[in-house]
């Protein structure tokens, strides 16, 4: 049987997107109770982290005043924190409070030139990570008056790095629990977690990354092994992601994709790099964050890529079956 027919996929829909599992090397009934119990997980979580449950802990916190606390799970207290070490590397590019400006993109058509000064000044000034008080021994969060010192809700928005945490937990109760050593699991495909390999005498899983701009960046042949990837742009959804520190749209770039040891970090990093210029991506990947890495597109027609590369690397990336350094 060829190594390729072994693979097991397995799907679910979670986070308004579809997750898919790939196992090698396992027994198929094993590996279908695995799957199951892995997207049961996600589908707890799910519960825990959107705002658009009225009974999760994210609803919870929105209703905090300053001086009241409310106890978190691990799960929820432990991604706060993932995402606060974040948001110090990337200088407040990343921020999971961008929820009011999100809310307020979303009554106007997502038009940002509808937002007038005013309301652009007054949604910004609810947002910040440094509204948020945390006790992680004792689970325990509380926030703090907003920029203009009114108790308005600290609104959490989890979707530039939920998927990512929900891949790290889900791959390790696989490899804990079920004690698989190759799969790959991803959501959506924008964030992607791999673990050992696929089978087909090369390291690593074969992953797809660049999207449009692949062919022409090199990178026909990823090869992803005991980490995540992330990607994030404008193909779909136009522009979406939010750079708070200034109040518009992240642009910078065409497209960007980052990699890091897990989950977690590879969605948040490739949402914050779409607001960063080239130095601040430079800077988080080979000093606050080593081990991580980056990969932007420029905009640009392709008789340019004769006088300059579309896509610049920094970093950890892995390429061509290998980690290169560029």
């Amino acid at each position: 049987m060829d190594a390729l027919d072994q693979l097991l996929r397995f799907e679910h829909r979670a986070m308004a997107t579809t997750f898919e599992l790939m196992v090698f090397g396992e027994k198929p009934d094993v590996a279908e109770s695995a799957a199951w119990y892995a997207f049961g997980l996600i589908d707890k979580l799910e519960m825990q982290l959107s705002r658009f449950v009225n009974v999760s802990e994210v609803a919870m916190i929105a209703q905090l005043k300053p001086g009241k606390v409310y106890r978190v799970n691990k799960e929820t207290m432990d991604l706060i924190l993932i995402a606060t070490k974040v948001c110090d590397a990337t200088n407040g590019a990343f921020d999971v409070t961008v929820g009011p400006m999100m809310d307020a993109l979303a009554k106007v058509g997502n038009r940002w030139a509808a937002l007038t000064k005013e309301e652009r000044e007054d949604t910004l000034a609810r947002c910040g990570m440094n509204r948020l008080v945390l006790d992680p021994d004792h689970y325990l969060v509380s926030v703090k008056a907003d920029a203009l010192g009114r108790d308005t809700p600290v609104e959490l928005d989890f979707g530039a790095i939920g998927k990512g945490f929900a891949l790290d937990l889900a791959a390790e109760m696989l490899e804990t629990e079920w004690e698989m050593r190759n799969f790959l699991i991803h959501g959506g495909t924008s964030t992607i977690l791999a673990k050992g390999e696929m089978g087909d005498g090369k390291p690593g899983w074969a992953v797809t990354v660049g999207g449009n701009w692949r062919e022409r960046a090199g990178l026909d042949a990823v090869r992803l092994e005991n980490g995540a990837i992330s990607g994030s742009g404008f193909e779909e959804q136009g522009q979406h992601v939010i750079d708070v520190r200034r109040g518009v749209a992240a642009a910078r770039h065409a497209g960007t994709w980052s990699y890091a040891p897990d989950g977690a970090r590879a969605d948040a990093l490739s949402t914050a790099f779409l607001g960063m210029d080239w130095k601040e991506i430079v800077r988080v990947c080979e000093k606050d964050l080593p081990g991580c890495g980056a990969l932007a597109v420029r905009e640009q027609p392709k008789y340019l890529d004769r006088l300059r590369k579309p896509a610049r690397v920094c970093g950890t990336f892995p390429t061509l079956g290998k980690e290169k350094k560029r």
